[in-house]
């Protein structure tokens, strides 16, 4: 078969027609054949730049791309490390240490509150991330909260990290409540919402960027009453919690030991067939409340929601299960319990890098030998029971949130053995 004439091939022959037609017939055509003329010189060039264009909108998908985005956080922990070593490459080793364990105490989340700690990512609806209705496509939800995760990895266990933890998602749930257009820019707030003795999870909140200080302050006379009054967003998250969980039945049953694979305990929460009826009957109540409150509220800062995910994930060392207060604990988190002088001034101690709290102090051990921080992780965790101490005081809210958390996973749990036909 023969090949397609190419552009300047098409030009010449066109001149050669040209050549043959009579003055009068040309005259009368010349502005389509000089029309014609421009297009086939036009067209290479017209189309490279289509392709380049085309390409440019779909930077997002490029291969590695993905990889890049979800990896970068840790890249960065990587990179400032080595440099870091890089720097006391001829120090002795007492130095050594000590430069990494101030590394490592820095990159901490010393003294912070588990419950009130953020993580924000920013970014842009590509067109490769949007569907045929101009917005964000669903499974790039999922995307984002990839890096988000990531990110709040790094920036919440740095030390278990540092021995070969990692945090395997095990489900994630999502509430679309606004759509994102395409090239809209957004921030996903990623927080702990709650945990139990094996589940953590962590609640990430798609946001447009909040608007400018002169924006807010001449909009602040009329804002709506149904708005989050001015204070951290985390506790924004906590206060609808409460709301919806009036109505929630709270999770039962007591704890026992779940087996795993490798054969070590790993905590678990057995519940009754009563409990679970209990949560059934109430998740469609809970469930509505929190939209309820999710539609009409903004964040803190006057950011507008766009949709609300949760990820269910837990903390592996090996093929062990580490309770998530452990890590938090180990790696600086702190919650007080509240005090209060006689006159009623609230007194509860607030704790940093500068102003460690007493576990932090007590771990110095630990954090300064990795076969003791891995002994650690690896189960020496249920003799050494400070790590309960540390968390005191954010018990009572924690308590009030993975009731609705459990509703959450019950529900999805109980319905694995619907299936079509079988009558359930």
């Amino acid at each position: 078969m023969a090949s397609s004439p190419s552009s300047p091939a098409l030009v010449q022959r066109a001149a050669r027609i040209l050549a043959h037609t009579p003055p009068a017939l040309l005259r009368l055509r010349a502005p389509a054949v000089a029309f014609f003329l421009r297009t086939a010189k036009l067209a290479p060039t017209a189309g490279k730049a289509l392709l380049a264009l085309l390409l440019l909108l779909n930077v997002g998908s490029w291969p590695l791309v993905w990889h890049f985005r979800v990896l970068a956080p840790l890249a960065e922990f990587l990179a400032s490390r080595r440099l870091l070593l890089l720097r006391h490459l001829f120090s002795s080793s007492r130095t050594k240490a000590a430069a990494l364990e101030a590394y490592y105490s820095a990159r901490s989340p010393v003294g912070l509150h588990p419950l009130r700690m953020v993580a924000t990512d920013t970014y842009r609806a590509t067109p490769d991330d949007c569907d045929f209705l101009l917005h964000l496509s669903n499974s790039s939800y999922a995307k984002a909260m990839d890096r988000a995760r990531f990110r709040l990895a790094v920036n919440t266990f740095p030390n278990f990290m540092r021995c070969g933890g990692w945090a395997p998602l095990a489900a994630t749930h999502f509430q679309f409540i606004r759509e994102i257009p395409m090239f809209a820019p957004y921030e996903v707030r990623a927080s702990v919402g709650a945990w139990d003795e094996k589940w953590i999870y962590v609640v990430s909140r798609f946001v447009a960027p909040p608007p400018s200080s002169k924006s807010r302050k001449s909009k602040s006379s009329s804002k709506s009453k149904s708005s989050l009054p001015d204070s951290d967003a985390n506790e924004g998250i906590a206060r609808a919690l409460a709301r919806a969980g009036s109505q929630a039945a709270s999770v039962g049953g007591a704890l026992s030991p779940e087996i795993g694979d490798s054969g070590a305990n790993t905590p678990a929460r057995t519940v009754t067939g009563a409990a679970v009826q209990d949560e059934g009957a109430s998740g469609e109540q809970t469930a509505k409340a929190l939209l309820a409150r999710a539609v009409v509220a903004r964040e803190a800062d006057g950011a507008v929601l766009y949709t609300v995910t949760v990820a269910q994930l837990c903390y592996k060392f090996g093929r062990r299960t580490v309770p998530p207060a452990v890590i938090l604990a180990a790696n600086g988190f702190a919650a007080p319990l509240p005090s209060a002088d006689p006159s009623g001034i609230d007194t509860t101690p607030t704790y940093s890098l500068a102003a460690p709290p007493p576990h932090w102090a007590a771990t110095a051990a630990l954090r300064a030998s990795i076969p003791a921080l891995t002994a650690f992780y690896a189960g020496g965790w249920r003799e050494e029971r400070w790590w309960e101490e540390a968390l005191a005081g954010a018990e009572a809210e924690r308590r009030e949130r993975i009731s609705l958390f459990g509703v959450l996973r019950g529900g999805m749990e109980g319905v694995r053995g619907v299936q079509a036909g079988n009558g359930a």
